[in-house]
Order: structure tokens, then C-alpha cells, then sequence
């Protein structure tokens, strides 16, 4: 129902007078919230105008942004990787790496027993107390897959990989292995 100021439009505000105190104090309040009222369903229907024109915007940028992320999808493809670690089944304790990009052939190097691993990790990182403290911690298979997805800049054989891969998109004039990665 829409509420009308009209319906009391009959008498004529000099006639409230003839009416009793309940009634005229109960037609100014009726005016006083119809005010109120079409103030607000005035609010409403210009901030249905402007969310109209934020939609307009919003589908506007979608479209820009969805252009973009075509063109810089390459980067994606380039510089996005996945490295995991496995054993090798027909050596007891060997382990290789192995990077994996979109559109890339993949890149293996190898990492060697667990033993090597973790003496090549202690060696290269004697001198920073936390990460040994974090390597003996977590064990060595998951030390280094934390240090392979720290994409926030502070992993330096993260960033080791990414300058790798700004040198040579495809990866193969490299050969990547433990002491590459962690040198002593």
C-alpha cells in the first residue's frame, strides 16, 4: 500500500480546530512521519539511481580487467610455478624436485638422500640460527616446500627460481640441483 498525505487532504488545516485534541495531535504526527516517510523513499530511489550506476561501473571494469588479464596471462604461465619433491623408487633414500609450469615443459633436478639434504641445509644456513631452529622443527621436505611457495619476496631460493626463469622462460640452459639451490 502506498501511504498518501491526500487522504486527509478533505479538511482544511483551518477546520483542525473543530477537531479534538487527539485528532489534530494525531494528524500532525500523521504528516510529521509522512515527511519522514517520502524523505526516505526519495533517499531510496537515489541510491537506487547511484547503485545503478555503480553496476554500470562495476561491469565496465569486469570487462577491462578480464581484457588485461588475457594480455598479461603469459606472465602467469611464465613465472607461476608448482615444485614438489620425490623419491625415486629404485634408490632407497634419493630424492629429486621438480618444477612445474603452465605451458612449460617441466624442470627436474636433483636433491640427493636425506641425509645430504639436511647437512647441505644446515651448512647453507649456519649462520641463521631461526631457520635451522624452523628446519630441525619441520624436517627438511617440508622446509623446502615452505621456502618454494614463499612468493612474498623474502625467499631467496624463490627468487632464485623466478631470475632463473627471467633469464630463460623454458629453464633448460640450467641445471638445478642442491648445491645450486643452496650453496656452501
Amino acid at each position: 500500500m502506498r501511504i498518501d498525505e491526500r487522504r486527509f487532504d478533505f479538511i482544511p488545516r483551518k477546520k483542525w480546530n473543530s477537531l479534538s485534541k487527539k485528532d489534530r495531535d494525531g494528524l500532525r504526527r500523521y504528516r510529521t512521519y509522512f515527511g519522514h516517510y517520502n524523505k526516505t523513499q526519495n533517499r531510496i530511489d537515489e541510491l537506487k539511481k547511484e547503485l545503478d550506476s555503480e553496476k554500470n561501473k562495476f561491469k565496465k571494469y569486469v570487462g577491462i580487467l578480464q581484457r588485461l588479464n588475457y594480455d598479461l596471462d603469459h606472465i602467469r604461465n611464465d613465472y607461476n610455478f608448482s615444485w614438489s619433491v620425490s623419491k625415486l623408487k629404485n634408490k632407497k633414500d634419493y630424492y629429486n624436485f621438480n618444477i612445474s609450469r603452465k605451458g612449460h615443459p617441466n624442470k627436474s633436478g636433483t636433491l640427493g638422500s636425506s641425509t645430504l639434504i639436511k647437512n647441505q641445509l644446515k651448512q647453507h644456513y649456519k649462520r641463521k640460527k631461526i631457520r635451522l631452529e624452523e628446519l630441525d622443527r619441520i624436517g627438511w621436505k617440508l622446509f623446502i616446500q615452505k621456502e618454494m611457495s614463499d612468493s612474498s619476496g623474502k625467499s631467496r631460493v624463490y627468487n632464485l627460481i623466478l631470475d632463473l626463469i627471467e633469464k630463460d622462460k623454458t629453464l633448460r640452459s640450467f641445471s638445478i640441483n642442491r648445491n645450486f639451490l643452496y650453496p656452501i
